[in-house]
């Protein structure tokens, strides 16, 4: 059954109300009609069952039957701070960074970055990218929209008090600690960052300033991988070692 979200405050009682694109999708995508069963999640973790009641011009009410909490949401809460990649990298990333369970994506550019955009494109970029988080939230199962937080560039990145309890940079020069190695040390997290530099790397300068801001430098294998592969590769490992993965 398709899933669709609805903000808390649309919620009344038994009674949702639907509008915008999720009304679009239900009415006009799916053609569902008044009767229908639906499934709708909210930002505050719930998920509800009903039936569409009726359609207005500019909205939807659905019955609610029932309402519940399910636990589909990692224990460990993932910030993944990535780096603006060429083309469509990012919307991928984006897309099954969301799926494995990330809890915020925190874009940035760095000195090596190549996409350089604008203010009005970098919005238009994050709406671009919100809604892909949404979609693949729906998709997956998911009861949080992971929240894309705004381009930044690398230096306001590592000097932000980011309230993480490890805060990793993920390198192809090191060669000294990895995930498993750092998850011995460590083997209780609740929260943490993981950055990953562009396509083609980060500079000794920009490592160096990570470090000097409390990041912990960390290796993800011998092998020199994209900046899309490294994403999901440092995510994956962080759940199963930390999160809900394995």
């Amino acid at each position: 059954m398709a899933r669709f979200f609805v903000f808390r405050e649309n919620l009344r009682g038994e009674t949702a109300t639907v509008t915008g694109q999720e009304l679009d999708h239900i009415r006009k995508v799916l053609r569902l009609a008044p009767g229908d069963p639906v499934t709708l999640f909210d930002d505050s973790g719930w998920e509800h069952e009903g039936v569409i009641r009726s359609y207005a011009a500019r909205s939807g009410e659905i019955a609610i039957l029932k309402s519940f909490q399910p636990e589909r949401e990692s224990p460990l809460r993932v910030t993944l701070a990535q780096a603006l990649g060429k083309g469509e990298k990012m919307e991928w990333v984006v897309e099954k960074a969301t799926e494995l369970g990330v809890a915020q994506i925190a874009p940035f550019v760095s000195s090596r970055t190549v996409p350089r955009l604008d203010r009005a494109g970098s919005e238009k970029r994050r709406a671009r990218w919100q809604k892909i988080a949404l979609s693949a939230t729906k998709q997956s199962g998911r009861t949080k929209v992971p929240e894309i937080l705004e381009i930044t560039d690398f230096p306001t990145l590592v000097r932000h008090a980011w309230p993480c309890a490890l805060k990793l940079l993920c390198w192809e020069g090191e060669s000294q600690l990895n995930l498993t190695q750092l998850h011995r040390e460590t083997p209780s997290v609740e929260s943490l960052l993981l950055a990953i530099g562009p396509e083609g790397g980060l500079s000794p300068d920009e490592v160096a300033e990570a470090t000097r801001n409390g990041f912990k430098s960390v290796g993800l294998g011998k092998r020199i991988l994209r900046t899309e592969t490294a994403a999901l590769a440092a995510l994956s490992l962080a759940q199963f070692l930390w999160g809900d993965m394995g």
